[in-house]
């Protein structure tokens, strides 16, 4: 009785992104030699007109050269990325601005190998090869991001983010061996400046922003910079919006010509109706096909969050070229959910089978950290070194209250014929919650850099970790467990090297024995090999990484002793490996002609495990991603016009639920901007999302509820001022 709308899924998009890949690679070869010749710019590009004998200001590349030479900060050390022998991505605000990308999911969406899920634990989970992220830091400080009702990260605040793949047990501490996300935020700078931009696009959104900032006193020793966001926006789906409000604000005071005090805060402030319930799939997992903009909660639903974080740091450069630095993160957050939303499968017979279900919850959330670390260059053995020697330590607590609606809203749900208006909000009765989570994690950590030759260096090192969790219930801690650190680079040419590194971190489990001892933390293990380049002078960077990951002691159900009732023993027994190839080129290929492309190819297995072994753990990662993205400025009209095109492409996911199989097939997205600098100091850009209307599932969850569309072709158009 119904007709089901499938997805078209065309020839294996994915071979034709890996083909335009190849493409991408082969001109940053054979251009290399030319972009090498690319001299660095020390200000804003510009072109004589000239009829008229005025210079016309275009996009300038000088801070993607700036932060490739310099590397991820989240090394807290001067090394490139070609001296990294990990694979890292850094995304600054040049990109960020080309793409129109205003927060982290836009961000993580175009980041080599990550699979982006929203509502994935009332957040968005992002991966990395086949792991879930649960390492964060803000400028190289463990932070508290990414948990349960995380609140989404607006990206008018930080110049860059940098992701390093894979483990890094070595400074975060424990987690997954899948990234680490750093946001570097912006800093006091030394000359004025004054950045403000308005944008309007597709389903109501409406975006402003200012950024202010310079020295407060003649001599410069006192700077500041205050970042101002707001954003009024629906979506493609009915009834859900958002408001959000975002005030940054940071201070640096020069203690001396070689000490510097920073200190600043950040306050989010969002208002949103949600949409928990997403759509529904067949009982046999079949899509429904229902429209985009298909909404099946109510409209009172509501998801509000209220963060303040505070951040401090002292850094002091020494004589000898060592520096030290000692840096504070606070956050407390406060979220707010209350919803009622379709769940339950869809009867193909019938159409009927969902009901409204849902609930209020308030989420309490309050981290603190302290890092801080010492580097430098050292003489041995008549060879010059460096070393790094740190530690942190990040206490955080979170509690979950929930409340009962006074009121039945367990309404059977017509998904073809819905009315959000037709259930009156109930009442609520009082919170309770079975008590907060206190976590506490520290660390000391070691890392030096060898000179063994002109050609070969040994980075060896390793981390002490602490780590202790308390509950109403229990407490589990694990003590003193060191995860070490290793990589060799072998300079082939100045720009060229090759690397082999081998990289682990612990995750605690929370699980006891049959005896009552704790389970073994979870190992995760990784081994990379690769080969990067470091072309033009630092403008152009290429690598290729081969990886293979092994996480052991996952937690299995002991089969010794069955589950009595409610209670379960397990054994530290079930082992997973991840394996893949990754390939990105990121930079300037000329003066006016960007890119950044990237290829992961992923595949992940259970290798021991009581119910799955021999499948995929992580079914929903494709085995193929491409990300693309490219800007020229254009060789006419004293280059006040740009055109970026880019794409995003990955091959077909499956998700298990409840023994039914869903699935989304392959595809590929294409975006677009058109830029039009019309003076020297304003500018306007338009950008068109998913230009070919692609309809997509970005994320499958189960036949019940939580699947969600991909976000149909989109338009914004930007005005930028920069003084």
């Amino acid at each position: 009785m119904i007709q089901k709308q499938q997805d078209r899924v065309g020839a294996r998009p994915w071979e034709t992104a890996c083909r335009t890949m190849l493409v991408i690679v082969y001109a940053a070869w054979a251009g290399a030699a030319t972009a090498a010749g690319v001299q660095p710019d020390n200000g804003s590009d510009s072109v004589q007109d000239e009829s008229h004998g005025s210079a016309v200001s275009t996009l300038s590349p000088v801070t993607v050269r700036g932060q490739t030479q310099a590397g991820a900060s989240l090394f807290k050390t001067g090394q490139s990325l070609r001296e990294t022998p990990q694979s890292v991505t850094i995304i600054n605000a040049q990109r960020m601005q080309e793409q129109n990308l205003q927060s982290l999911d836009d961000v993580m969406q175009q980041a080599p190998g990550i699979t982006v899920r929203p509502y994935v634990g009332l957040t968005t989970g992002y991966y990395a090869r086949g792991f879930a992220v649960d390492a964060f830091q803000q400028d190289g400080v463990p932070v508290l991001m990414g948990q349960t009702a995380s609140a989404p990260q607006d990206m008018a605040m930080y110049e860059r983010v940098e992701i390093l793949r894979g483990a890094n047990g070595l400074l975060h501490g424990m987690g997954n061996p899948a990234a680490t996300v750093n946001l570097v935020p912006k800093k006091a700078p030394q000359t004025f400046l004054w950045n403000s931009s308005l944008g309007a696009g597709s389903w109501d959104r409406y975006r402003a922003e200012t950024d202010i900032g310079g020295p407060l006193d003649t001599e410069g020793r006192l700077r500041a910079r205050l970042v101002l966001s707001h954003e009024d926006r629906g979506f493609f789906y009915r009834v859900a919006e958002q408001k959000s409000t975002n005030a940054y604000g940071v201070a640096a005071f020069d203690l001396a010509s070689d000490t510097t005090l920073s200190a600043g805060f950040h306050r989010q402030h969002i208002r949103s109706v949600t949409n928990m319930a997403g759509v529904p799939f067949y009982k046999d997992g079949g899509d429904i096909g229902l429209p985009r903009s298909t909404y099946l909660d109510v409209d009172w639903d509501r998801f509000d969050w209220d963060n303040t974080r505070f951040f401090a740091d002292l850094e002091h450069a020494f004589d000898n070229g060592w520096r030290a630095k000692l840096a504070f993160n606070h956050l407390t957050g406060d979220a707010d959910l209350k919803y009622a939303g379709a769940n339950g499968a869809v009867d193909p017979a019938t159409g009927m089978g969902p009901r409204l279900s849902g609930g209020t919850y308030r989420f309490e959330n309050r981290q603190t950290s302290i890092d801080g670390y010492i580097s430098g260059p050292f003489a041995l053995l008549g060879r010059q070194h460096d070393a790094t020697i740190g530690f942190n330590r990040q206490r955080t607590r979170t509690e979950q209250l929930s409340a009962p609606f006074l009121s039945a809203v367990n309404a059977p749900v017509d998904i073809f014929d819905w009315d959000p208006g037709s259930v009156a909000e109930p009442d609520v009765g009082s919170y309770a919650s079975r008590g907060p989570t206190r976590v506490t994690q520290s660390g000391v950590y070691g890392v030096g850099r060898f000179s063994i030759s002109d050609d070969w260096t040994l980075v060896a090192g390793g981390r002490v970790s602490q780590w202790e969790q308390k509950t109403s219930a229990a407490r589990a801690k694990v003590d003193h467990k060191f995860t070490p650190y290793g990589g060799l680079i072998y300079d082939v040419t100045p720009e060229w090297s090759l690397y082999a590194s081998y990289a682990q971190v612990l995750q605690p489990q929370t699980q006891t024995t049959w005896e009552g001892a704790l389970l073994d933390p979870m190992k995760g293990t990784q081994y990379e090999l690769g080969v990067k380049g470091e072309l033009a002078e630092g403008l152009l960077n290429v690598s290729l990484a081969a990886f293979k990951l092994r996480q052991k002691n996952r937690a299995q159900q002991d089969p010794a002793h069955p589950c009595a009732g409610p209670v379960c023993y397990y054994i530290a027994d079930g082992e997973v490996e991840s394996r893949g190839v990754e390939a990105e080129i990121d930079g300037r290929l000329s003066r006016n002609l960007g890119v950044s492309a990237s290829y992961t190819f992923n595949t992940t297995e259970y290798l021991r495990d009581a119910s799955s072994q021999g499948q995929p753990f992580a079914s929903f990662t494709p085995k193929h991603i491409v990300r693309i993205w490219t800007h020229y400025t254009l060789p006419w009209q004293q280059r006040r016009w740009s055109i970026g095109l880019g794409m995003q492409a990955q091959s077909a996911y499956t998700v298990e639920s409840g023994g039914v199989t869903l699935r989304q097939g392959g595809y590929a997205l294409v975006n677009m901007r058109l830029g039009w600098q019309i003076d020297k100091q304003v500018s306007a850009a338009l950008n068109i999302n998913n230009l070919f209307d692609r309809r997509y599932y970005q994320g499958l969850f189960s036949p019940a509820w939580n699947n969600r569309y991909g976000e149909p072709a989109s338009v914004m158009l930007t005005l930028r001022a920069e003084y």
